[in-house]
């Protein structure tokens, strides 16, 4: 987040600040990972009450009676608004924006904000990335986020990861899309409840199967560069009393 910008970057820069998300909100060693690994876990960065109040947030979408994130899928989040004040406090997280901003290095918007929770024996991908070959082949153009809203075990459905593969700038070839098979390069990801991955989402990823049963809840957040904005997005309904910073990093104001 080092390099600074002029005109419209520079006033979306300076939103970021304002929400917390300034140059020294990443230490070294994260802004490392984010370009060598191509992600970062943060471990135990939401506290009791607001991984509480997530849960119930994303258990409601859940009875709602929405089916594909309980069948392995994840369930897109059209809008939110008001009654979604723990999922809103999610995408204003300040790490996670100046994560985003050090990955696109330019002005972003949110993107799509969706909830996966597989059942036993589902959730198994093939390994993919979160965008398509739109877009200057140079640049990166959306980062992800995943806040476990569980214990993720070697068993109940780690997220996958082959570290580096942001680098290659291209989709996993056909043989390793298929889900059963195995890069030998992958790790799995394991994480206490309240523990968010961020990656660079050119990152080779999938989720894999809940082998135990055991629940694997996960709210999951992206943002895009600006110039892709409206691309598979989430609508935020202006919430009162939302400062012109967020409203700005959000979308909620072009």
């Amino acid at each position: 987040m080092e390099d600074t910008r002029q005109g419209p970057d520079a006033a979306f820069e300076a939103a970021l600040a304002a929400l917390g998300a300034g140059p020294s909100t990443l230490s070294a060693d994260e802004k490392r990972a984010l370009d060598d690994a191509g992600y970062v876990l943060f471990c135990s960065a939401v506290d009791p009450a607001w991984l509480k109040a997530l849960r119930a947030e994303c258990d409601g979408w859940r009875d709602d009676g929405e089916r594909d994130a309980a069948q392995g899928g994840n369930q897109q989040i059209g809008h939110l608004g008001e009654r979604h004040g723990a999922v809103l406090r999610v995408v204003q997280w300040p790490r996670l924006l100046a994560a985003t901003w050090h990955v696109l290095r330019r002005s972003f918007a949110l993107g799509a904000v969706a909830w996966r929770c597989p059942r036993h024996g589902l959730g198994q991908q093939g390994l993919h990335m979160d965008w398509s070959s739109q877009g200057d082949p140079g640049a990166f153009h959306v980062v992800t986020a995943l806040w476990y809203l569980d214990d993720v075990t070697p068993d109940n459905g780690p997220t996958r990861v082959v570290p580096g593969s942001h680098r290659l700038r291209r989709r996993p070839p056909k043989d390793l899309a298929e889900p059963a098979n195995r890069h030998p390069q992958e790790l799995t990801v394991q994480a206490g409840a309240g523990s968010v991955l961020v990656f660079n989402g050119h990152l080779w990823h999938s989720g894999t199967r809940n082998r135990s049963g055991a629940p694997r809840r996960a709210l999951q957040c992206g943002f895009v560069a600006r110039e892709h904005r409206g691309v598979s997005c989430t609508v935020v309904d202006e919430p009162s009393g939302m400062p012109p910073a967020a409203r700005l990093v959000l979308g909620v104001v072009a």
